[in-house]
């Protein structure tokens, strides 16, 4: 037992040294390639979130055309309104609408205003 012990080389302490450092440089590089690793996996999630987003914004505006339509005419129908009328009250209720949003979007960017 004695006699094995005395046959392994003491490692130097220059050898210990560049032991730590290629280490240190494996585990900078891993942390790297982890990083990479995530940024990529999140930006293909954001990419699929965004064309569900897409789509579902898409789909929207189009209900939401065709429920304008809808009450334009039962303005016509209900009231006796001209058809320009109709159009014409919805046109002001959206404008208004929008306008309050932008209004207040406006008072959330700078309040000072």
């Amino acid at each position: 037992m004695p006699g094995d012990a005395q046959g392994v080389p003491k490692p130097t302490l220059l050898s210990l040294v560049r032991g730590i450092i290629d280490d240190a440089k494996q585990l900078v590089i891993g942390q790297y390639e982890f990083r990479k690793y995530q940024t990529l996996r999140q930006i293909a999630k954001a990419k699929a979130a965004a064309i569900w987003i897409g789509i579902g914004i898409a789909f929207a505006v189009i209900g939401t055309i065709l429920i304008t339509l809808m009450v334009v005419h039962l303005l016509h129908d209900v009231l006796n309104l001209p058809l320009w009328g109709s159009y014409g009250i919805v046109g002001i209720v959206l404008l208004v609408v929008g306008g309050g949003f932008l209004y207040g979007a406006k008072k959330r960017i700078n309040p000072d205003l």
